[in-house]
């Protein structure tokens, strides 16, 4: 049974995708009914960006977390990961679990 995780880091996630399909040139989960649900992955992406929007940059290879940022952007973050988890689950046909790593307390 394959596990997927989920959390949130920069640019990356919140579905860890670890399998590179040279079909698609990319990297999935390996999971057909997640990785061609387009609902899903528009959902992955749109935590995606708005995780991401909370580091800043400063002109140089340095970057910071807004815990400001965050913090102001943390309901509507954990809609979207409960969302996202809810699409995840309505799918899921038993060939994999669940790990959710994700924790938005800042």
């Amino acid at each position: 049974m394959k596990t997927i995780k989920l959390e949130l880091d920069f640019m990356i996630g919140p579905i860890v995708k670890d399998v590179f399909s040279i079909s698609k040139g990319t990297l999935v989960t390996g999971v057909p009914q997640v990785d061609e649900n387009e609902a899903i992955n528009k959902l992955n992406d749109r935590i995606s960006s708005l995780y991401s929007s909370f580091y800043d940059f400063d002109g140089t290879s340095a970057c910071s977390f807004n815990y400001q940022r965050a913090a102001e952007n943390k309901n509507s973050l954990n809609e979207l990961i409960s969302d996202l988890i809810h699409k995840l689950n309505a799918v899921n046909d038993g060939s994999y679990v669940l790990d959710n790593k994700i924790n938005v307390d800042f």
